[in-house]
Order: C-alpha cells, then sequence, then structure tokens
C-alpha cells in the first residue's frame, strides 16, 4: 500500500482540510470529526487502495483501514501540515453536532482510545504473572516478580494521571494541568488519610475520603471542568503573566472541587454502574451473555462499544473483575472462526487471501478486517458468526468466565483471565468459551454459510460453462512478462485478477475477441469488455498514464459497441507517452477471475497480435 496516496485519497474524499475539525485512530480506524457529514463521498472512499469499508456512527466518519492504519494515520497528518496533537479541539467542539449520546460515545472514544494498547499490554503482563505464580515459576517475593509486576501496576495505580492527561486533550485543555489534577488524586498523603481513615477537611469543610486509584469518572469530570475554567481565565488574564497564572488559578479553584463534590459524587455513579452491571448479570450469565455477545460484533460495526469501555474498566477498578468481558471476549474467536472457514473452502483469488489475513488478524484480536472483508461483505457468514458468539458468550456466563483487567481480543488477552490466586474453573470455562465460539463460527459458515460455486450476483456470465476452455488473443504486439512483474501493485498483487501484461512495441491495440465493449476510460488508457462466452476483460494501457487525462491516445469504439477479433480499439504513441516519463507496460486483466478455475498465460517471450495471450477453464 503507498500510504501517502491512500491519505491523499482519503482526506480529498471527505472534503480537504478545511472540512476536518480534527482525526484521531485506533487499531484500525481512521475517526474523522467532521464539519459537514453530507460532503464525503462514501461509495468512493471505500474504492481506495487500502481502505476495507467505511463507517458512519457516534458523531464520527470512520475509515476502516485495517492493521496499516498507524502508518496511514501519520501520513495524513504529513498531507494535512500538522503534527500528532495539534487539531483543534476547539474547533471541534464549537461545531459539534449530534445527538447526546453521539458526543458521548465521541468524547469516551477520545479519552480512552490513545490508552487502550498500554492498558492491554500491562494487562496482559498481569496476567502472564498469575499464570508465572500459579504454575510455581515464581513467587511473589522474587525481585524479578516484584520489578515485572510494578511495571504492569502501574498504570492501573496511576490511572488518574494518565487519563487526566488524555482527557484534557480531548477537553481542548492544559493536558499536563489535569494531570496534576490526577496526581493530586492519588498523591501519598491523601491515599494515606484513606487508610488510615485520618479525617481531612478543606477551609473547614469536610473531605469524604476515598481511594482514588484507578479510579476512572472523577478524573475525566475534573479535566472537563479544568479545560472550561482555564479557557474562562485565559480569556482575562493579562498576557504578561498568562502562562502561570492560568494554570495556577485553574489548579486552586479545581482541586478543591474534585475532593469537595466531584469525587464522591462520581464515587457514588462509579459504584452504581459496577452494581447495575452486575445486577444484569447476575440475573442469568447464561442469557446475558447470549444476548451481548450475540450482539456486539453489530455494536461494534457501528462503533459503539466505546460507550462500554467505562462500564468494563469500572467494574475492574471497583469490583476488581469484569464479568462483562468474559462473556464478549469470544465474540473475536467467533468472527475468526468463520473467516478461516470461508479461508480454506474459498476458491476465489481476492477472497482467499483476505480471509487468511482476516484470521491471522483476528487470533491477534483485530476482528475489523474480518468483518468488513470477508464475513460482512458475504452476509450469512457475519449473522452466523454473530450467533456463534452469542453461543460462546452464553458458555462463557454459565462457566463464570471473568476477567481481571482490560481485555481486548486475541490470544494475546488469555491470560488476563487467570484469577491472580490461580487458574480456576471460571478460567477453563473462559477457554471453553473461546473454543466453542470457534468452532461453532467454523462449523456453520463451512456448511451453511459459504457457497464457492456461487459467483458474486454483479459478474456477468453469458455462458456458464467452466469447463469448456476459452481463450484471450494478444491485443498487442510486443514483449509478454509475467503479471507479478508489473510496477504497479494493482495489477501485479492479483487484486484485480488474474493475466498477463505486454510491453507493446507499436501503439495499436485491438479487440482480443467477440464480444461487447462495457467501459471505454475518459482518459482513453484503459478499455473494459466481455466476450460472447462470458470473460470480463480490462486493458490497461501503461502504468498512472490515467495522468495524462487522454493525451496520446485516440479511441476507435465507445460503450456498448459490438466487437471482432482484430477490431481497432485504441491507437495511442508510444515514443511520446515514455518521453513523458511513463511506463507502458499494459496489463491484460481478467475481472471476473472468481469465476474460473485457471487462468493461465502463454509462456513465450514475444507475442503478436491475434496469438493465443489466455487460456482460461
Amino acid at each position: 500500500m503507498d500510504y501517502q496516496k491512500t491519505a491523499k485519497e482519503v482526506l480529498r474524499s471527505v472534503g480537504g482540510n478545511d472540512n476536518v475539525n480534527s482525526v484521531i485512530h485506533c487499531v484500525t480506524r481512521l475517526r474523522f470529526k467532521l464539519k459537514d457529514n453530507q460532503l464525503p463521498d462514501k461509495e468512493k472512499i471505500k474504492q481506495i487502495d487500502g481502505v476495507i469499508t467505511v463507517v458512519e456512527s457516534g458523531g464520527q466518519f470512520q475509515v476502516v483501514i485495517g492493521n496499516e492504519v498507524p502508518k496511514v494515520y501519520e501520513a495524513l497528518l504529513d498531507t494535512m501540515g500538522v503534527k500528532p496533537g495539534d487539531q483543534a479541539v476547539e474547533d471541534d467542539q464549537k461545531n459539534e453536532k449530534g445527538s447526546l449520546f453521539s458526543r458521548f460515545v465521541d468524547v469516551i472514544s477520545g479519552v480512552f482510545m490513545p490508552v487502550v494498547g498500554v492498558l492491554a499490554a500491562v494487562g496482559i503482563l498481569k496476567g502472564l504473572l498469575a499464570l508465572c505464580t500459579s504454575l510455581g515459576w515464581m513467587t511473589d517475593q522474587m525481585g524479578t516478580y516484584k520489578i515485572l509486576y510494578a511495571t504492569a501496576d502501574a498504570m492501573f495505580y496511576f490511572f488518574p494521571v494518565i487519563l487526566g492527561f488524555s482527557a484534557g486533550k480531548k477537553f481542548g485543555g492544559n493536558p499536563y494541568l489535569s494531570a496534576v489534577l490526577g496526581a493530586a488524586l492519588v498523591y501519598p498523603t491523601m491515599t494515606s488519610a484513606f487508610t488510615d481513615k485520618t479525617a481531612l477537611s478543606f477551609l473547614t469543610i469536610p473531605v469524604v475520603l476515598i481511594n482514588y486509584t484507578s479510579s476512572v469518572i472523577p478524573i475525566i469530570i475534573g479535566a472537563f471542568l479544568a479545560a472550561k475554567v482555564e479557557k474562562f481565565i485565559s480569556k482575562y488574564a493579562p498576557a504578561s503573566i498568562k502562562m502561570f497564572i492560568v494554570p495556577f488559578l485553574t489548579l486552586v479553584i479545581i482541586s478543591p472541587i474534585v475532593f469537595l463534590v466531584v469525587g464522591p459524587i462520581a464515587t457514588i455513579i462509579s459504584d452504581g454502574l459496577a452494581k447495575g452491571s452486575m445486577w444484569i448479570y447476575q440475573l442469568s450469565p447464561a442469557i446475558a451473555g447470549l444476548i451481548l455477545a450475540g450482539f456486539w460484533q453489530g455494536i461494534i460495526i457501528f462503533g459503539l462499544h466505546w460507550a462500554f469501555i467505562p462500564i468494563l474498566l469500572n467494574n475492574v477498578v471497583t469490583n476488581g473483575f469484569d464479568p462483562i468481558n468474559g462473556m464478549l471476549f469470544c465474540t473475536t474467536f467467533a468472527q475468526t472462526g468463520a473467516a478461516f472457514a470461508i479461508a480454506l473452502k474459498s476458491r476465489d483469488p481476492k477472497l482467499k487471501p483476505i480471509a487468511t489475513s482476516a484470521t491471522i488478524a483476528g487470533l491477534m484480536g483485530v476482528t475489523e478486517p474480518a468483518i468488513y472483508g470477508v464475513t460482512l461483505p458475504t452476509k450469512k457468514p457475519f449473522i452466523l458468526a454473530s450467533i456463534a458468539g452469542g453461543i460462546g458468550g452464553a458458555v462463557a456466563g454459565l462457566l463464570g468466565s471473568t476477567a481481571y483487567g482490560f481485555a481486548s481480543g486475541g490470544i494475546f488477552g488469555i491470560p488476563l483471565f487467570i484469577n491472580p490466586k490461580g487458574i480456576d474453573t471460571g478460567f477453563i470455562g473462559f477457554i471453553i468459551s473461546l473454543v466453542v465460539a470457534f468452532v461453532v463460527g467454523f462449523i456453520l459458515t463451512y456448511l451453511f454459510g459459504y457457497k464457492n460455486a456461487k459467483p458474486s450476483p454483479d459478474i456477468k456470465i453469458a455462458n456458464e460453462s467452466k469447463e469448456e476452455e476459452k481463450t484471450v488473443f494478444s491485443p498487442l504486439n510486443g514483449e509478454l512478462i509475467r503479471l507479478t512483474a508489473v510496477k504497479d501493485e494493482a495489477f501485479s498483487s492479483g487484486s484485480m485478477g488474474q493475466g498477463a501484461a505486454i510491453i507493446p512495441l507499436e501503439g495499436v491495440a485491438y479487440a482480443p475477441f467477440n464480444g461487447t465493449v462495457v467501459t471505454v476510460f475518459k482518459t482513453k488508457h484503459a478499455i473494459g469488455l466481455i466476450s460472447e462466452d462470458g470473460v470480463e476483460l480490462l486493458i490497461h494501457i501503461g502504468i498512472n498514464t490515467v495522468s495524462l487525462k487522454g493525451k496520446h491516445f485516440t479511441s476507435f469504439v465507445s460503450e456498448g459497441d459490438t466487437i471482432r477479433t482484430g477490431d481497432k480499439l485504441v491507437e495511442f504513441d508510444p515514443k511520446a507517452i515514455v518521453n513523458e516519463g511513463y511506463d507502458l507496460t499494459t496489463s491484460v486483466i481478467v475481472t471476473n477471475t472468481a469465476v474460473y478455475t485457471d487462468i493461465l498465460a502463454e509462456e513465450s517471450k514475444d507475442i503478436h497480435v491475434g496469438g493465443r495471450l489466455l487460456r482460461i477453464r
């Protein structure tokens, strides 16, 4: 993938710099906040190389890229002429549109997204340490254990500091200032006062003592208030002292408010969320798992899963564990199982490699390639995988699967489900739920969800007999080379179909069979044909010659014309095109490759007009 090219095309298609308030990325998506969501051309964006699909949800315009999204994001910022963190959040908030829920999802994703990767990493480390101690490989008195545990637990202990920084950036305030607020919440004197039950007051007002280590909601609210107060003070502070007077007054005002009001109220909310989710879970763990896990991938499609993140995290920091994620985790394996079934069953040269790579990505915990590249486009596999996820979730709920940290999907998240006291029945139940989800997703898809024999409905077939060999004759005189040697990944990768390539010796292309002209590009450098027996063919003259905008090309046919083998299609000036710096290598691609079993190119080096170029069965 050409990251710069993809970034430029995406930016142009969403309306350019002027339409972008802010953009961030998660594991697989570019998440735009746009001034006008009507400007982007969704269908055009979906056709961009490297783009899997487009989702519009939660007040965000999301472009799904896959595992390469960090590199595309860097290229995008470079194209926009900004550095990470330079997006104008204030303008974003001024132009905020959408429902209260959409804004809530946007805030949650903006605050938590930057820390989720590290949060999952330290959680995995804690899980591995629990595994090592339960197997007797390590004790909690060993120096190695203490150092690694301190590394893993530090993020949870000082979570208010980290979230303070992230929330400060999201709300448009000084992130260092809000990080200091978070640090105040976990300052040793304050935590000791809670432990020792020492009475504290602020200007004679009693302070409710609360342990804020690992807390989530208090610092988010505090950072929001700090950003508002900071902006207000900035309007009136003299320029000569603004640098220090603004943060000074903000801290003096907000810190007491957080300790006296925000903290206690937020703690009540946190406890309520934890008890509420546990109440729902305890009504019937199996039914809760069936419903939540069954619909979870659908929730992810719309990007609404971020609304659940505070609840999952809050359960961990409040209760020390979270059964909800224990039921949801298996959905990743259900989609992966479905993708694996298609990877094994499919003979489609486009779909098979996508399904294979999506299976690997799914095992690593990234399901977007499986969803958007495999199961959702083929429709029924997505539904069957969701059913498999629901069954796995029911098993997880029934057997007491529980997360002891924040776990993203995939095999690396498995250690987070090990009880710190040792492997228990809940962990065994968790493993069973993963196996069930994967196997059921695989079997349902393999048997009922994907019929490889049926071509896509948009493929026109004049003659459905694939056993009869079809021939494509050469449209050019020149040197025959393998398609994989073409210096254009769109063709050499085979993603557009199988075929061959020719380096022309003269500037005339002729009809390679009897058939019909389907498409003549405005730039005349490419032409689409369909033969009388159903072969769909693209003749693409040169590499990037679309940039010539028709210069040096003359077309002799129009869309809908009937052609006979040897009819003149296009004339072009090879010398002039080469002098302008373009590669004349011409790709001849069977665009409905998936319909056929074999597409074989001739082996000879030289090829002549009318000579056999491709044999198709």
